[in-house]
């Protein structure tokens, strides 16, 4: 007997002896699926609701890969523009970390109280002297023209506003 005989033989002996089991196996399975039909349905229409926002998202492909490609340029922009500046500051020493800053707003303000305080010091008369007193009727006068009425506007824009006017050699344009 040769080898393909035997093998021959033993696929049919086989074959036969599977045969019902096969036949089982396709009842019950079939059975199995007619009973659960319905609940394969509605899983069916579940998944698929479950599934639809990422197809709506899977429509939005080529705006997520356009921002993408923006978003690695601006980085890569970035960084360049950043070492590049560093390189050129540093190389041109403008940095300005070695330098002193000029006088800063509280330093200012300091030496303006002081000289304004050295000079109210100078005006004062000195030790002893007493200050020159105004004669009453001086004062009266100089209450009564402060509270006179100027012809101006008290209040508003019109105290305010300087008119213009009209120059003559303009007239022939």
């Amino acid at each position: 007997m040769s080898v393909s005989t035997v093998l021959s033989t033993a696929a049919t002996v086989l074959y036969y002896i599977g045969f019902p089991v096969i036949i089982i196996v396709r009842l019950l399975l079939a059975a199995v699926i007619f009973v659960a039909a319905p609940i394969l349905h509605v899983a069916h229409y579940l998944l698929h609701g479950v599934l639809w926002p990422i197809r709506q998202l899977a429509r939005l492909e080529t705006l997520y890969i356009y921002f993408g490609v923006a978003a690695l340029v601006g980085i890569c922009t970035a960084a360049i523009l950043h070492y590049s500046m560093t390189f050129v500051i540093k190389n041109l020493r403008i940095d300005g970390s070695g330098e002193e800053r000029g006088r800063t707003l509280s330093s200012y303000r300091a030496e303006k109280t002081e000289r304004q305080a050295e000079k109210i010091r100078q005006t004062l008369p000195k030790v002893g002297l007493k200050p020159k007193r105004l004669d009453t009727g001086v004062k009266e006068e100089y209450s009564k023209w402060l509270k006179q009425d100027k012809g101006f506007a008290t209040k508003g824009l019109l105290s305010t506003t300087i008119l213009e006017e009209e120059d003559s050699s303009e007239a022939g344009f």
